[in-house]
């Protein structure tokens, strides 16, 4: 039962990504999405994939404010309004995308 086992090591290989990298990325995979949605589903298809990827970009920078917010110096006295914050982002875009399921302006 004497087993020996590597040790833990704190270092990676991997390159972290910046959070302007994380934007870079993301636009063009919803560049690539949308020229295959108008290419294979049609212009509703293709917008619905432009407006999600709108949405994702507002949802990410609502993330990283927020989770920035909660981290701050100063989020200690403001805890319970941050995480209603929070919370509230997602309600926020469930509602929108609810907007466009019950209008049908989109694909869903």
């Amino acid at each position: 039962m004497n087993e020996d086992y590597d040790p833990l090591t704190t270092e990676s290989t991997v390159t972290p990504i910046s959070h302007r990298g994380i934007l870079r990325v993301m636009a063009v995979l919803i560049g690539i999405g949308a020229i295959a949605g108008f290419a294979f589903g049609g212009v509703g298809f293709g917008v619905g994939v432009l407006f999600g990827g709108v949405l994702s970009f507002a949802n990410y920078l609502w993330l990283e404010r927020s989770t920035r917010a909660i981290f701050s110096q100063t989020a200690a006295a403001s805890t319970g309004i941050l995480a209603v914050k929070y919370i509230l982002r997602y309600a926020a875009i469930g509602l929108v995308l609810l907007l466009i399921y019950w209008t049908g302006a989109f694909p869903v």
